[in-house]
């Protein structure tokens, strides 16, 4: 008899210290009461135990998740917080293993796409924030999103190489579009403000406003591959018609040999004509006859020879200016 209550005693504290041993791991202290109930162990307790208080509180759809679908093994130390050791990367690995630089616990569903580019360095702006993401991303049907370059001409060589009003690749353009085009505009048309038109020619007067393709078309040359800054005299853009000629007949004989610029300005062809050199024959800009005309036509003859028909003003009899 003796021995078998020795036995029994060893059984019970032997089963004792198998009950008090955790299945959640030797570190585990929590009471067992708190989750589960000593009706059906099975059964935990909804709101038992609180796992905001966790390193990885339960918001969205975690909410609602069963705990065995995270929980693989019982023993909750060894639990990765990762979103990859629960959910499939069906993006391969193309956009890395952060989840929540996209997604958020309420929904895969991604709703921040413009803050993402924003981020990532290229705004989708303009056309582009309605545009069909596979038209960049080509591997967008099957979730991949692998790295492509973000400049314009990676999208747009067809547009570059198929303009021809002017030709972009005859006439030596660069391959950044920005520098002529906005981003934030809804078209191609829409011109930004990149490019430095005073390299080659100031914008100034009706220039500002002028379109583009009124200057640069398409008659320069295939073969000579003629470069737009060369081009940069008045009359490559401003010939005057035979109707002209015939109103101003001097165009072609004494003004022929002086660029337009030298009498003409950029905001009106007609208005404020003034030919500083005349000084050095007979003062008009300085002196008496300074302010004591208005056209040129009020001393000169409008006619090829353009003489000066001084008597118009002057009575030499008095030699004095009326």
């Amino acid at each position: 008899m003796k021995h078998i209550a020795l036995l029994l005693f060893a059984l019970v504290v032997f089963t004792t210290a198998q009950a008090r041993k955790s299945p959640h791991g030797e570190n585990f202290k929590l009471e067992c009461t708190i989750c589960h109930n000593t009706e059906n162990w099975n059964k935990i307790k909804p709101t038992g135990f609180n796992h905001n208080k966790t390193k990885f509180p339960l918001v969205g759809q975690h909410k609602t998740t069963d705990c065995r679908s995270c929980h693989k093994s019982l023993d909750f130390k060894i639990q990765d917080r990762n979103c990859s050791a629960c959910h499939t990367d069906i993006h391969q690995g193309t956009v890395g293993r952060d989840c929540g630089r996209c997604h958020t616990p309420n929904s895969w569903i991604v709703t921040k796409t413009r803050q993402m580019h924003q981020q990532a360095g290229f705004a989708l702006v303009g056309e582009h924030a309605s545009a069909d993401c596979s038209r960049c991303h080509a591997n967008a049907s099957i979730r991949r999103f692998d790295n492509i370059r973000s400049d314009c001409y990676s999208c747009h060589q067809y547009q570059y190489e198929a303009t021809k009003k002017p030709n972009h690749r005859a006439t030596g353009f660069g391959t950044d579009c920005q520098r002529c085009h906005n981003m934030t505009g809804r078209s191609w048309n829409s011109i930004g403000n990149g490019f430095d038109h005073n390299m080659y020619m100031p914008l100034t007067g009706a220039h500002k406003t002028a379109d583009c393709t009124v200057c640069h078309n398409d008659n320069y040359s295939q073969d000579e591959k003629a470069n737009l800054s060369t081009k940069l005299n008045c009359k490559d853009c401003h010939s005057l018609s035979n109707k002209q000629l015939a109103k101003y007949p001097a165009h072609t004989t004494k003004f022929s040999k002086y660029d337009c610029g030298e009498c003409h300005n950029t905001t009106s062809w007609s208005a404020g004509v003034k030919f500083k050199q005349h000084d050095g024959w007979g003062k008009i800009y300085s002196g008496k006859h300074r302010g004591r005309w208005n056209r040129c036509f009020d001393c000169h003859t409008n006619n090829s020879t353009y003489q000066a028909t001084c008597t118009k003003c002057h009575d030499f009899s008095t030699g004095r200016l009326p």
